[in-house]
């Protein structure tokens, strides 16, 4: 089991952590490979031990479209506006049709619930596709070709997710990782929550939101969930 992480110690060490959180939680190792750092660098600024220069935070910025002055100062919106990354920006640069874009599967009626809980349609046809560019899913840990957009609705996972947030789910991620934020299929209902393994083999669904208590599964009640993937990505609709 990995052991917790440590709580940053300076605003700028959590506003780092706190962008790591909104891009779906990644491992350590993952998000930094995707900066081309180390794992070991990112501990380091995620604690305040180590402070960033300004090369390192570009790259938060180029690479994930964070915005340099709330990065620096608290001020503003996390996120550029207009775009939750410099994805946005990519596509608009490149060809659609080459090879290193891949086509999601959008499904509009298929929601995610931020909430209580909602009904898996019976059917799950896709309603369109967008593009993505697979280098830009890889440096977020995920597979491309397995990956499909929903939505999510509700407030339980606020201020993480907003309602009415795209999330891209990893459907190839379906083994746990403690922490990490998964839509589940509990008894046909569908929820994005992120998950914690408890050591006597209980399994939390966790709301971001504090006034969503925790839930716990114990093993004879996990066969009632199914694990659809993990959020990799999400964004906010103006």
């Amino acid at each position: 089991m990995a052991r917790p992480e440590v709580e940053p110690q300076t605003p700028l060490a959590k506003r780092l952590r706190d962008v790591r959180k909104a891009l779906g939680d990644p491992e350590r190792a993952a998000f930094a490979e995707g900066l081309e750092i180390s794992k070991s660098t990112i501990a380091f600024y995620e604690r305040g031990e180590r402070t960033p220069d300004a090369n390192v935070l570009r790259l938060y910025r180029d690479r994930h479209g964070v915005d340099m002055n709330w990065l620096i100062s608290g001020e503003g919106e996390m996120f550029m506006p207009g775009s939750a990354t410099d994805h946005a920006q990519y596509l608009a640069n490149n060809d659609l049709n080459r090879p290193d874009f891949v086509r999601l599967p959008i499904y509009n009626e298929i929601q995610a619930s931020a909430g209580p809980g909602a009904t898996v349609p019976a059917t799950e046809q896709a309603d369109g596709v967008v593009a993505f560019a697979r280098p830009f899913l890889r440096d977020l840990g995920a597979t491309p070709d397995r990956c499909s957009i929903i939505w999510a609705r509700g407030d339980s996972m606020q201020p993480t997710i907003p309602d009415g947030s795209i999330l891209v789910v990893d459907c190839s991620q379906t083994d746990v990782v403690n922490g990490c934020i998964y839509v589940l299929n509990v008894d046909d209902d569908l929820l994005v929550k992120r998950v914690r393994r408890r050591l006597d083999a209980t399994i939390e669904i966790v709301s971001d939101n504090s006034m969503y208590p925790p839930e716990s599964l114990r093993a004879e009640q996990l066969r009632h969930l199914r694990v659809v993937g993990r959020v990799v990505y999400f964004c906010r609709t103006p």
